[in-house]
Parts: C-alpha cells; sequence; structure tokens
C-alpha cells in the first residue's frame, strides 16, 4: 500500500481513533501493509485470548488496524 492509498483509507475514521498494528504474519521483520480495518480489541490479564474471563477485561476499545494482510 502507498502513502496516498494508507491516507485515503485512514481518512474515513475520526482523527483521535487510535491506531494499532495487527499481528506478524510472516518471520520477516518488515511487512507490506495491505489493509486497513475497524476492530475492537479487548486488553485483559490473562494472556489467552480464547480464555479469558469478563472479570479480568482491563479495557475495550475500537481502534484502526493496520495489516499486512
Amino acid at each position: 500500500m502507498t502513502v496516498k492509498q494508507l491516507r485515503e483509507k485512514l481518512s474515513q475514521y475520526p482523527d483521535n481513533m487510535d491506531v494499532f498494528v495487527a499481528e506478524r504474519k510472516t518471520e520477516f521483520s518488515y511487512g507490506l501493509v495491505n489493509s486497513v480495518r475497524m476492530d475492537e480489541i479487548t486488553f485483559a490479564e490473562n494472556p489467552d485470548f480464547e480464555d479469558f474471563d469478563e472479570e479480568e477485561v482491563s479495557a475495550r476499545d475500537t481502534v484502526v488496524i493496520i495489516d499486512e494482510e
């Protein structure tokens, strides 16, 4: 994705929205950004994302995620 394409994709989201980088999908140090999406993320004490209780949730937020996929 070029800088121009990234700016166009990001322009649809509010200026105050946080931006996160998705988990790496390859073993390379760097990867090309191929997608931009909005998603709700959960911050929890337990690192096992599939098995956490609501009591362990520290925060939730809707954020912009840039991804190599």
